[in-house]
Parts: structure tokens; sequence; C-alpha cells
């Protein structure tokens, strides 16, 4: 059962964008801010908030377009901790 988590860093002129994988929950894929945030496009809020039925509703949908299951999934395979050893199977630099 592969679980991943990608992160490209924003650049100058770019956003980055994180991708998030596990089996109960497939793909997720958002673009991402400076610091770390995951950025929403208007139109996908526009569009959640046509939709959504009541406050449970439309928490429910922001959770989904942050991607908080994904990391909920995640978060046990993220405690490396600072200083731990990091393998990098290629770097660009």
């Amino acid at each position: 059962m592969t679980r991943f988590e990608v992160t490209e860093e924003p650049s100058p002129g770019y956003d980055g964008e994180r991708i998030m994988f596990v089996p109960s929950q497939g793909l997720f894929r958002a673009a991402m801010s400076a610091n770390g945030d995951i950025v929403l496009s208007e139109d996908r809020l526009r569009t959640l908030m046509a939709s959504a039925t009541g406050a449970e509703a439309l928490q429910h949908g922001l959770d989904r377009l942050l991607g908080s299951a994904w990391d909920h999934e995640l978060e046990p395979y993220r405690h490396a901790g600072d200083g731990a050893p990091i393998t990098w199977l290629t770097q660009v630099g």
C-alpha cells in the first residue's frame, strides 16, 4: 500500500505544487504558495459556495479542497524529526 507526498518548492514567478497519494483517498494535487499554504482558485471557492447546502457541507468541501484527509493519513509518516538523514533520489541544484 504505497503512500507518498511530493512537494515542489515555489520559485520566483512560479507557484509550488503539492501532490499526495494515499490508497483510501486517491490522488490529491494543489498549488502551493511561497510559505507552503495550499492556494485555492476563486472558481473552486465559488463552485463550492454555490453547491454547499449548509455550513457542514461547506466545511466538508473546504476540507476536501485543502487535502485535510490526505494530511491526516500521511502525518504519521512525517515524523522523521529535525536532523534526520534525507535521501534524495535526484536533486537539481
